[in-house]
């Protein structure tokens, strides 16, 4: 088992020492990061003008960890999309191993390691914010595993989404207006522009389900506030539904596309 697993794990280390070269990029995603989520703290906190301190504090929580994991949302594997582009994609497919899962094994290294070089720092710095716009502790040790898993789970999620986008570009050779609206749907749908939680209550059993919640909404929500055995497993098993549905997609697009694959260039 562990002998046909090893190429991916390898994958995986190697693209996550490549992340690691990329400490400028870090640094400014950084700064831009806690920019935007003192920016959108300073900005709740004068919308709800007083009223409801704890709501006001769950939104600057949801806020801040939405800006930490930020770079979750987005792996495009440049690397890939240059190889579709340029022919040299003909060699990748030489290599004896499942390609779907070789290319998801580096999308997973690039988005875990390049949230944590993120959201470490970020954590630090919060102590040395002011009280009224540091986000709060997990509400409970249970609370901060359940959003731990979750995470790990919706890391898995958004794969499957840019695995599928990536299967899309080698049907246009064309990447920018793919990425351009994946990029917007994660966002959007994700709980990074608006939290999901301030969608009104008629939407919030049918916001809350869709994939890109999974990603990073579903996780904070457990870290607000610990839910109940019953109802953790149920969020988990929606997110294991998810990443099934989606890896099943992304493996039939994957096949079909390199069935077909067009080589250009090179």
């Amino acid at each position: 088992m562990m002998q046909k697993l090893r190429p991916y794990l390898t994958a995986f280390r190697v693209r996550a020492l490549l992340e690691t070269q990329y400490r400028g990029a870090a640094l400014g995603g950084l700064v831009t990061q806690m920019f935007f989520g003192m920016v959108y703290a300073y900005l709740y906190s004068a919308l709800y003008a007083g009223r409801d301190p704890a709501g006001l504090q769950a939104t600057i929580t949801y806020v801040w960890l939405q800006q930490m994991f930020f770079r979750a949302l987005f792996m495009s594997d440049g690397e890939l999309q240059q190889q579709i582009m340029t022919g040299s994609l003909a060699y990748t497919l030489c290599r004896p191993v499942d390609q779907h899962l070789y290319w998801i094994s580096r999308n997973l290294a690039a988005q875990t390691v390049g949230a944590l070089m993120r959201a470490l720092p970020m954590l630090l710095v919060q102590f040395l914010l002011p009280a009224d716009i540091r986000m709060s502790l997990p509400a409970s040790p249970l609370a901060l595993a359940q959003f731990t898993i979750s995470l790990v789970l919706g890391i898995f999620c958004v794969s499957q989404i840019q695995a599928i986008g990536l299967a899309c570009v080698m049907k246009t050779l064309d990447h920018r207006g793919l990425s351009s609206m994946l990029s917007l749907l994660l966002m959007t749908f994700s709980g990074n522009v608006v939290p999901l939680t301030l969608f009104p209550d008629s939407f919030q059993q049918l916001i809350r389900y869709q994939p890109f919640a999974q990603v990073l909404d579903a996780p904070i929500r457990m870290y607000l506030e610990g839910q109940p055995m019953g109802d953790w497993l149920i969020n988990l098993v929606i997110q294991l539904m998810w990443i099934a549905a989606l890896m099943a997609l992304g493996r039939w697009m994957w096949a079909r596309q390199l069935r077909n694959v067009t080589v250009q260039g090179g």
